[in-house]
């Protein structure tokens, strides 16, 4: 594949990305403005139980790319073979979550999460399937119809859940909840019938051979990798989910009631997290779009270009992580009650305004040390990072009073552990350390003057309307800023 392809091919699968995060976004602020704080806590910890379990079948998709690209001809029949055995197992482990929700739901600490595990069930045997063909497709490099999948199924999950939870919200939030999860087997259905339609329209352009038999396929190799990449794999899931049982449990014993738990955790992890982590789309489509040109320079061995193309990231990482965190911190109580309607989460927002300087660099350095075939350093830093942050977690949470800053600092230390290992990695000599916390403490005044700027200039210009006409007016001129600023620094300055 020559390099204007596979530049074409990545920046196509960062915009399906961007576009499905951003529609999950947008989807998650209308479901917390319908069904509140304790509505989301329950959607957030059944989410983390979903997601925990359909990581273990997380690394068939990947091996199943690798074993088509290497040798085409056998990948219809290890597809074949290898959605027997999912079918089988997916379709035990969707029945047994199904019939066992209220034991499940009581280990997770909340019986009402009965009916949201029970929403959730049907996933699990058809999404594993969904990942299996998109692994094949993507072994054959038909990364369009995979992008197109993407951003349909997350389309009409959201449309679905909505619709659902709006209709059955009379019945209760916890009733509400369960039956508009089975949304995301409603998106996962409506992908895996496109990418059907599609290989049985392009039989001839994929390889279509039947004639390989079990023993003549590497079924004991591609278990085994499948079972190494999942582990891999399942540090994020699980990181998730002893969040979700940890925090409520913590916050019980910190003296709340189990649905003030609840609405605690839907605050922390279903809008203030969500919140801090949104302007993290940006960057994580410029690590995916950037990754594979970065890598491309460090092969040929050209690195005045690798480290130019490396800092530029960098420059762009933080600066947009400063305006952004800036900008989280000052308008915390607005961000929280024009998005959600209500200020519940601004104090926590506010705690969380690091968020996107510090994902930044993780994610840039990353990318970075991925390109140069360093894959552990990123892993045990951010294995560092969980361990640190839920030490932190069972500690301070528990604390009477403290619970959303005691989560806050945990959410903190794990990406400011993960970010400092990496930088670790790198290694960066003194100078080039000095001259990064010169460019950052000097961008934070400047930005910092900006803010100040359009927060006096929106309250006292004559023809500014108050309220949310006030503070999208400030944004607008805030980004606007924050835009030729970046520009000045980063693109300007390469000419």
């Amino acid at each position: 594949m020559n390099g204007s392809r596979l530049l074409r091919q990545s920046a196509i699968r960062a915009f399906a990305l961007f576009i499905v995060k951003l529609t999950g976004l947008i989807g998650r602020v209308i479901l917390t403005r319908i069904v509140g704080a304790e509505g989301i806590g329950l959607y957030q910890i059944a989410y983390s139980f979903y997601g925990f379990v359909l990581m273990f079948t997380g690394g068939l998709p990947t091996t199943l790319a690798m074993a088509s690209a290497k040798k085409p001809a056998q990948s219809w029949s290890l597809l074949k073979i290898i959605s027997l055995g999912v079918i089988l197992f997916g379709g035990i482990v969707s029945m047994a979550v199904f019939w066992n929700s209220p034991a499940i739901s009581r280990f997770l600490g909340n019986p009402g999460l009965e009916y949201s595990i029970r929403g959730l069930a049907p996933s699990l045997f058809a999404v594993p399937l969904l990942g299996l063909v998109r692994g094949y497709l993507q072994g054959h490099k038909q990364i369009g119809v995979i992008a197109l999948s993407e951003i349909i199924e997350q389309a009409s999950r959201i449309f679905f859940m909505l619709l659902i939870v709006w209709h059955v919200l009379p019945l209760g939030i916890n009733r509400a909840i369960g039956s508009g999860l089975y949304g995301t087997f409603i998106g996962a259905l409506s992908a895996f019938s496109l990418l059907t339609i599609y290989i049985s329209v392009n039989k001839t352009s994929l390889p279509y051979n039947t004639s390989y038999t079990v023993q003549s396929l590497p079924i004991f190799w591609f278990i085994q990798s499948s079972l190494m990449i999942s582990a891999t794999r399942l540090i994020i899931p699980a990181s998730e989910f002893i969040d979700a049982v940890l925090i409520p449990n913590r916050l019980l014993a910190a003296g709340y009631s189990t649905s003030e738990a609840t609405s605690m955790y839907g605050v922390i992890y279903g809008m203030a997290v969500i919140v801090a982590y949104a302007p993290t789309l940006l960057t994580g489509a410029l690590c995916h779009t950037l990754s594979v040109q970065i890598a491309a320079e460090w092969q040929q061995g050209n690195m005045q270009r690798f480290n130019r193309l490396s800092a530029t990231a960098f420059k762009v990482c933080w600066l947009w992580g400063i305006a952004t965190a800036l900008f989280l911190k000052g308008y915390a109580p607005e961000l929280s009650l024009f998005i959600f309607n209500t200020e519940t989460a601004g104090p926590a927002i506010k705690y969380l305004a690091a968020i996107p300087l510090l994902v930044g660099f993780r994610e840039i350095s990353t990318s970075i040390l991925w390109s140069q075939d360093i894959r552990k350093s990123p892993f045990y830093g951010l294995l560092t990072g969980i361990i640190c942050a839920t030490a932190a977690q069972y500690f301070l949470v528990g604390i009477p009073g403290f619970g959303y800053k005691g989560a806050a600092i945990a959410i903190l230390l794990l990406e400011a552990v993960a970010s400092l290992w990496n930088l670790q990695a790198l290694r960066f000599k003194i100078d080039q350390l000095s001259t990064l916390l010169f460019g950052l403490l000097s961008d934070l005044i400047v930005l910092s003057v900006a803010l100040f700027g359009v927060r006096q200039l929106s309250q006292s210009f004559p023809g500014t309307p108050s309220g949310f006409g006030r503070f999208l007016f400030a944004a607008l001129l805030y980004f606007l800023v924050v835009g030729l600023y970046m520009y000045l620094r980063c693109i300007r300055k390469r000419k």
